[in-house]
């Protein structure tokens, strides 16, 4: 499901969480209600991001973005399940597939779709491995690895 406005209550819980932060962010620095806002009322206009709501017997559970990087010339994206009573489901893995699937429909000239991750964030990478995701370098400024899925 597209993300709309009326998801928005869901992202101040979920990027409010600490153990959830710690995982996709490196911090646990709380965001307000104005900035997140305002994150989410940009992707909402730009037409190089595409949200998507994780739904599961009807219920969000957690967010899927891909978003074009142009400094970088690549799209990117973003997983988090922010209900933590469903992480270690393989949901995540069943929602970053059927994601990069829809990405090569929608863009099939592109060769790859990127995706950084906390390189302390083991289980994330075991299933970004898990899907197709190869590993291409370190980031060490920021401490993330970048994985690429190719078409």
């Amino acid at each position: 499901m597209r993300l709309k406005e009326k998801h928005f209550p869901l992202f101040y819980r979920w990027w409010n969480d600490a153990p959830l932060r710690r995982l996709t962010a490196d911090s646990t620095k709380k965001m307000s209600k104005r900035i997140i806002d305002g994150y989410l009322l940009k992707h909402l206009k730009n037409d190089r991001y595409f949200d998507f709501i994780i739904i599961v017997n009807q219920k969000p559970i957690g967010h899927v973005l891909v978003q074009y990087k142009k400094r970088k010339k690549h799209f990117e994206l973003y997983i988090a399940i922010g209900e933590k009573n469903y992480w270690g489901r393989g949901i995540g893995a069943v929602a970053v597939q059927r994601t990069a699937r829809w990405f090569f429909r929608r863009f099939p000239r592109e060769k790859a779709l990127y995706l950084e991750v906390l390189a302390t964030n083991r289980h994330a990478i075991d299933c970004y491995e898990f899907v197709g995701f190869q590993r291409v370098r370190l980031i060490p400024k920021s401490k993330t690895i970048l994985m690429k899925f190719l078409n």
